[in-house]
């Protein structure tokens, strides 16, 4: 019998593949459109943490409010172990370590899509456009396999 450390690598492992199917599913079907869902699915995770944990997202700040959101996935989900910002003129840098979805992302790049299901991504733009009235276009998600860290770029428009 698997002990519970196995049954959650496992059960990660399970969800890894399931996401993975949609995307590529959606993307195969649809092509760049189907990155339309982000900013959806994005608003939505983030009403969840205002029902649930109470986030309250205020003021006109990009950094304060991305490294609250960063700060949820670390501390309340466990969906990455670090995160960190890095805001530009027109762009903002996305810092993801130890992510639960990495394998995901890293077969959605092998098959040549975009990984829109990143949920850092969907949070930070749907935060963007929805919060702060700025719209973010998906640029590209760098991986460093060897520190397993994410490096996901978005245009500010």
């Amino acid at each position: 019998m698997a002990t519970d450390e196995q049954k959650k690598e496992r059960l990660v492992k399970l969800f890894n593949d399931i996401v993975f199917g949609f995307g590529k599913g959606l993307y195969d079907l649809f092509g760049d459109t189907a990155l339309a869902t982000v900013d959806s699915i994005g608003e939505d995770i983030i009403e969840e943490m205002e029902h649930e944990l109470g986030l309250e997202i205020h003021g006109e700040d990009p950094a304060a409010i991305l490294s609250e959101l960063e700060r949820l996935l670390v501390d309340e989900y466990g969906l990455i172990k670090k995160g960190s910002l890095k805001i530009k003129e027109h762009e903002v840098d996305v810092i993801c370590e130890g992510c639960l979805l990495w394998h995901c992302t890293q077969d959605m790049l092998a098959a040549g899509a975009p990984p829109f299901h990143c949920v850092p991504m969907m949070i930070a733009e749907a935060a963007l456009h929805k919060r702060l009235g700025r719209k973010a276009r998906y640029l590209k998600i760098t991986q460093d396999k060897e520190k397993r860290i994410c490096d996901i770029d978005l245009e500010l428009i």
